[in-house]
């Protein structure tokens, strides 16, 4: 019996360590030694498995890391791309540091929350040196004078700025008379108004796009990752053009916490977070939603971008 139940604890430990260190915070420093003026590269990564994508939170920056080590520039989080028989992937975020002070700088480990858990790097030591230069050596004698041929290549390069000037004058001449004729030319035409269309207005262009593909019904070809991406594509049209965000450059939890904000109602929020969190699920972790929950996607995008509009308008009436 004492043995049993040494074999179920034992069990119940191995099925739950790989959901223990599967998120994992980390950050690598490369080069950690640098010379003045070149760049060191941080890089803030977050492991998970794909079938159990966190929410996770990078730290905003500035330009300067810790004192005298400035932030060159800092990439958007990108989503590490493996083979489908990999199950664990990660979320990868890049800081190109630099110094214009020698010294040694500690950089200390960054804070990143991981489904609301936070989660310290590794810290690191980042070398700055300068160019080293021989003390020792001598003072080295002038060298002797000697005297040079000059040819008319030499007097080309030493003053090579009046022909450059005198081709330049020439052609500003041919330009101003091109530029006369031109608009002579210009007067005497009757110019040519052309029509242009109003542009549609956005929600109306997505719930066309999402009407066509609910028709297309793609998934049941087993096009379920095109059919969520095309879902996903035409809602983050929408919110660039609704909210001016730049939603095809963010990720599902970017965007919603960019969206937290604008007055959406809980079933706008709810509906707005199954399509991405869905979308990721097929696309990252191979998910196969059911016939059901392939429609429910179309409809919940459509029924996001029928109330949100609506309000929209109603606000906009109010304030005129």
């Amino acid at each position: 019996m004492l043995r049993f139940k040494h074999i179920l604890i034992l069990w119940t430990a191995l099925s739950v360590l790989p959901y223990a260190v599967a998120q994992k915070a980390d950050a690598v420093l490369t080069p950690k030694d640098i010379l003045i003026g070149e760049q060191a590269v941080m890089t803030l990564s977050v492991s998970y498995q794909k079938d159990q994508m966190p929410q996770v939170v990078f730290p905003l920056f500035g330009d300067t890391l810790v004192t005298n080590v400035e932030i060159v520039r800092a990439t958007d989080v990108d989503t590490l791309s493996t083979a489908d028989d990999v199950t664990e992937t990660r979320l990868e975020k890049k800081l190109y540091l630099t110094s214009w002070d020698t010294g040694f700088y500690a950089i200390p480990p960054v804070e990143i929350t991981i489904n609301g858990e936070k989660q310290n790097t590794e810290a690191f030591l980042l070398t700055v040196r300068t160019v080293d230069i021989d003390t020792t050596a001598g003072i080295k004698a002038s060298a002797d004078i000697y005297e040079v041929e000059v040819g008319w290549q030499d007097y080309l390069q030493a003053y090579w700025y009046y022909p450059a000037g005198g081709l330049a004058l020439a052609g500003i001449l041919v330009a101003v008379i091109l530029l006369v004729r031109a608009q002579r030319k210009k007067r005497n035409e009757r110019p040519v108004v052309e029509k242009q269309e109003p542009a549609r207005p956005a929600d109306e262009v997505a719930k066309e796009r999402l009407s066509e593909i609910q028709n297309e019904k793609i998934y049941s070809k087993g096009k379920i990752k095109q059919y969520h991406t095309e879902i996903t594509d035409v809602l983050r049209d929408y919110l660039e053009a609704i909210y001016q965000i730049p939603a095809h450059e963010l990720t599902s939890h970017e965007i919603l916490t960019r969206l937290r904000y604008v007055g959406l109602t809980d079933q706008e929020s709810l509906h707005l977070r199954v399509v991405l969190n869905r979308a990721d699920m097929v696309k990252f972790a191979k998910d196969r939603p059911t016939d059901a929950e392939n429609e429910e996607a179309v409809t919940q995008t459509l029924s996001f971008v029928k109330t949100t509009a609506e309000r929209m308008l109603m606000d906009k009436e109010i304030n005129e």
